[in-house]
C-alpha cells in the first residue's frame, strides 16, 4: 500500500522553502506515495502540483495559528488506519503548531524540516517580532521531542540544534540544482583599475536579506561598479528609495523576478549574498554552478558548506570587511575565480537526485 506524505507550507511562495518542496513532491516515486500539499491562502505552484497528479488543499486564514486547525481535520481525512502517513512540517513555527496542537496517531509520523539558521532567533525587527521568536526559543526544546525525525538542510545548523537544544537530526541538503550540464563561464577579460565590475545578487527583496549593506558597500568603494539585483519582495520600495539617496540609480538597477536567473549570472564579474541569517542559499549554490566568484555574509547556515567554510569563497562579518573583499577582488580577481573554481566541483552534493534519494531512505528508516 502506497504511503500518505503530507507537506505542510504554511506561505507556499516561489522562494528557498517552496522551491525546494515544489521539486521534491514532483520527483518522488507516485507508485510508492500518495503526495499532498498543505497551504495557507494561496500556492504558487497549484497549477504544476495538479499537472503533476499531487494534492493541493488550501486553508484560507491569514494566521498559521488558527490555519492549524484546519489541518489537523485535512489529515483526519487523509489518514488510514492500514497505510503509513508521514506529516513533514516546514519552518520553526509551523513546526511547533503542529507537534503542540495536532495529535500523534498511531499511524502518523512527524517530521519536522529546519530551513533557517537558529540565529534567526537572536534578530529582531520589531517588538511583536522579538516576543515570537522569544517564544519559539522557549518552546523548541519542549516539543521538538515529539517529532519522529527532525530534517537541517545543512549540518552547521544540525550542530546548532544539538548544541543548543539537544535535538538531534539528520542533514538532507536542498535541492539546488537540477541541471547539471555545467555552464562554465570563461573569465576572458582581465579586470583593471579601469573595468567596471559586474556585482549580482538574487534573493527575497526582505529585511532579513540585509541589501542596504551591499548598496552603502558600493556607495563607499571606490571602484566602478555596477549592481544588478533580481527578486521581489516588501522591501522593493524602500530599497529603491534607498538607492536613490546615495544617488546610485546609474550603478543599481532592480531587475525583478526572473524565474531563470542563469543568463543574468553569466553576465557578472562577482556574486554577493548579504543575508543576516540563510538557511540555504539556493542562489548562491545556482553562481556557483556557473563559476561565478562569491562573496557572502556569515549567514549561520548553509553557506559553511557551500563555500567550505571560505575555501570556496569569501565569507564577510560586516560592511568594513564586505568593502575590503569587493575592493580585494577588484585588485586581484583571480584568487577569487580560483575559489569558484574549487566549488563548482563540489556542487553535486546539493543536486536534485541526492535529495530526493537521501529523503526517501530517510522515511524508510524511520
Amino acid at each position: 500500500m502506497k504511503k500518505n506524505l503530507i507537506f505542510f507550507l504554511a506561505r507556499f511562495g516561489k522562494g528557498g522553502a517552496g522551491n525546494s518542496v515544489f521539486k521534491l513532491c514532483c520527483s518522488l516515486d507516485q507508485k510508492k506515495y500518495n503526495i499532498f500539499v498543505i497551504c495557507m491562502n494561496n500556492c504558487a505552484y497549484k497549477k504544476e502540483f495538479l499537472k503533476a497528479g499531487i494534492k493541493v488543499k488550501i486553508i484560507n486564514s491569514r494566521r498559521a495559528f488558527f490555519a492549524v486547525f484546519y489541518l489537523k481535520k485535512i489529515i483526519l481525512k487523509i489518514i488510514k488506519n492500514d497505510a503509513q502517513n508521514y506529516l513533514i512540517s516546514n519552518i520553526n513555527y509551523t513546526n511547533l503548531l503542529c507537534s503542540i496542537f495536532i495529535k500523534k496517531e498511531n499511524n502518523l509520523k512527524f517530521i519536522a524540516i529546519e530551513r533557517t539558521p537558529f540565529k534567526e532567533l537572536d534578530i529582531y525587527f520589531s517588538l511583536i517580532d522579538r516576543i515570537k521568536k522569544i517564544l519559539i526559543k522557549s518552546l523548541i526544546p519542549i516539543f521538538y521531542k515529539k517529532f519522529d525525525l527532525v530534517i537541517c538542510n545543512s549540518e552547521y545548523l544540525g550542530k546548532y540544534l544539538k548544541k543548543k537544544y539537544g535535538i538531534f537530526s539528520k542533514t538532507l541538503f536542498p535541492p539546488s540544482i537540477t541541471d547539471f550540464r555545467i555552464i562554465k563561464k570563461k573569465f576572458k577579460r582581465k579586470i583593471s583599475k579601469k573595468s567596471k565590475i559586474k556585482l549580482i545578487t538574487v534573493c527575497r527583496l526582505s529585511k532579513e536579506k540585509n541589501i542596504y549593506e551591499i548598496i552603502q558597500a558600493i556607495s563607499e568603494v571606490k571602484k566602478k561598479i555596477s549592481l544588478h539585483i533580481i527578486g521581489v519582495g516588501p522591501e522593493k520600495d524602500n530599497i529603491s528609495n534607498f538607492v536613490n539617496s546615495l544617488n546610485l540609480k546609474k550603478k543599481i538597477k532592480l531587475i525583478g523576478f526572473k524565474k531563470n536567473p542563469y543568463n543574468h549570472l553569466i553576465k557578472a564579474d562577482l556574486y554577493i549574498n548579504s543575508s543576516y541569517f540563510e538557511g540555504f542559499p539556493n542562489s548562491v549554490v545556482e553562481a556557483a554552478h556557473v563559476g561565478l566568484p562569491i562573496i557572502a555574509s556569515q549567514s549561520h547556515g548553509g553557506i559553511n558548506e557551500i563555500l567550505s567554510g571560505g575555501k570556496g569563497g569569501t565569507i564577510y562579518k560586516n560592511l568594513e570587511d564586505l568593502k575590503k573583499s569587493i575592493e580585494k577582488f577588484a585588485n586581484n580577481p583571480q584568487i577569487f575565480i580560483n575559489k569558484s573554481k574549487f566549488t563548482q566541483k563540489k556542487i553535486l552534493e546539493f543536486s536534485l537526485k541526492n535529495h530526493v534519494t537521501n529523503f526517501d531512505k530517510m522515511l524508510n528508516d524511520i
